[in-house]
């Protein structure tokens, strides 16, 4: 038997102002947004091998999200979701080699409170209360031990992703309009994966992916002039492969590279498309332990282009270079200093907006 309870607490201030000098707020795009949110919640698992070749597990899991806002002089608005899951899986060992993993889950999410506010009028109102959102997901796994070295598995699972707060009420700082009704989307997955690990230095994995959406959730641009919405649109499919390799070098010398490739298709309508993911990443970490407190580790990160707006307007690819230093200065203290975007790359992840050029960090960490 295992439990856990738990409360995440989340304080936050947002500040726009008028103009790059930050020193006054009168402008009507300038605000100060406060946010105080809060998640409590808890679970049990159970798991008994009273029956022999098999691990049963029982799971059941339950989450209170809060969130509260409001710009400064304006009353707070409050949001509140619950969710609730049971699951049950079997790991079930058919011979030393071949194992079958099957589970199925029920989950649901009840919005309690969710609040607008129109600042006009300056009177807080409701939304009008949506219907609970509940799904049946359900996945079996199959395991084969090739030989010491080498493992091939297979997965099919229907798995349901709930729109969130942010999804459903955010005016997003003037550029959305909220979706209460947003319905959750459904994936059915597939996947083949294989394992192998060859002269006791190299290990590689790969895994195959294929998925069909139902109601996939994807933010529509202009829905009105200027302003976006999340929106359940039709069906979508989802294929790509996934390539990692770990090598040691020397006893202290290690090389991973990891390799991503995804393909995302609007099957309802083709021309809207989908946002926030490249199609092609790739990323490889040399890490280098020259005394046994300290490792220097160099990465590096190619990220293909992707789509920011629902009708085409994309960010351009980019690769950034990364070194950092990780010192062990005590027995319960570390230190680490690094440089990333060492070539000072002028990139952005959304059109419009660009992300940090070369910039230095310095961390002091404790530990026991």
């Amino acid at each position: 038997m295992k439990t856990r309870i738990y409360y995440d607490k989340f304080k936050n201030t947002l500040n726009s102002y008028d103009d790059k000098t930050y020193s006054t707020q009168t402008k009507g795009y300038a605000f100060q947004s406060l946010y105080d949110d809060y998640t409590y919640g808890g679970n049990v698992e159970y798991n008994t091998q009273i029956i022999p070749k098999n691990d049963f597990k029982i799971a059941v899991h339950f989450k209170e999200d809060v969130h509260r806002e409001n710009n400064l002089g304006e009353p707070v608005r409050h949001f509140i979701d619950n969710t609730i899951l049971v699951g049950i899986e079997d790991v079930y060992k058919v011979t030393n080699k071949f194992t079958v993993i099957p589970g199925v889950s029920y989950n649901i999410r009840k919005n309690i409170q969710a609040q607008d506010y129109t600042s006009a009028t300056k009177i807080i109102s409701n939304y009008p209360s949506a219907d609970a959102s509940d799904a049946y997901n359900a996945q079996v796994g199959v395991f084969y031990e090739l030989n010491q070295d080498q493992k091939a598995g297979a997965t099919v699972s229907q798995k349901t992703r709930f729109a969130t707060i942010k999804d459903r009420y955010s005016y997003r700082m003037g550029t959305a309009i909220p979706n209460p009704d947003l319905k959750p989307e459904t994936a059915i997955n597939y996947e083949v994966n294989y394992t192998a690990k060859f002269f006791e230095r190299l290990t590689f994995q790969t895994a195959l992916f294929y998925s069909t959406i139902t109601d996939a959730i994807l933010s529509v641009s202009n829905v009105q002039p200027g302003k976006a919405q999340m929106q359940n649109f039709g069906k979508a499919q989802y294929s790509g492969i996934e390539l990692q390799a770990d090598y040691s070098i020397l006893e202290n010398l290690s090389l991973n590279v990891n390799y991503t490739y995804i393909e995302r298709k609007n099957m309802t309508s083709p021309e809207v498309h989908f946002t926030d993911v490249p199609g092609t990443k790739v990323m490889g970490t040399l890490e280098y332990q020259p005394l046994k407190v300290l490792r220097l580790i160099a990465n590096a990160e190619f990220n293909s282009s992707r789509y920011s707006t629902s009708y085409g307007t994309a960010v351009a690819d980019y690769t950034l270079l990364n070194f950092y230093a990780s010192g062990r200065i005590l027995k319960n203290f570390s230190l680490d200093a690094g440089l990333n975007n060492i070539l000072d790359r002028n990139y952005s992840l959304v059109e419009g907006f660009p992300e940090e050029g070369r910039n230095f960090f310095v961390t002091l960490r404790f530990f026991n």
